[in-house]
């Protein structure tokens, strides 16, 4: 049998996690789930197996899921396997900065009309320094910070 790892401790415990998989991971993730139901959640008490608790509670800072959470999970999953998410940008929060100040990532969207993504990209920075569009209206920016906290803020309001 081969050696148990460490797993790591989830960062921001009561957010959403995006996560893109092949087919077999995807089975395998299926498979681990059901396993773990039948040999880890039939008593319906504590997970008997110590590293798989480490594990499902986070090193004891979450409940874990019971056979029923399990399984609506599971159903959820299979529900989604054949309508991949939509495509587009996913953008994470920056790192954890140990500067004087916090660091934030703030994420400007500007649609623009151009030949190709260079001219586009040209374009947006023009705007963005004022060159072409001095009279431009201060834009709207989400910034996030190293938890992954977003706030909006409309600069017009500022």
């Amino acid at each position: 049998m081969a050696p148990r790892r460490k797993h790591r401790q989830l960062a921001g415990r009561d957010k959403d996690v995006s996560l893109q998989v092949t087919n077999r991971q995807f089975a395998t993730i299926l498979a681990a789930l059901r396993f773990h139901q039948d040999e880890n959640l039939q008593a319906g008490g504590d997970i008997p197996d110590q590293f798989v608790r480490e594990i499902a509670t986070d090193g004891g800072l979450l409940e874990p899921l019971n056979a029923q959470e399990v399984d609506k999970l599971c159903e959820r999953l299979n529900a989604c396997e054949g309508h991949p998410a939509p495509k587009g940008m996913v953008i994470g929060p920056p790192h954890r900065e140990g500067g004087k100040e916090p660091l934030f990532r703030v994420v400007y969207v500007i649609d623009v009309n151009a030949d190709d993504a260079l001219a586009a990209a040209r374009r947006v920075h023009e705007i963005m320094i004022g060159m072409v569009h001095p009279e431009a209206l201060p834009p709207i920016l989400d910034v996030m910070d190293h938890r992954g906290k977003v706030v909006r803020i409309d600069l017009a309001e500022h």
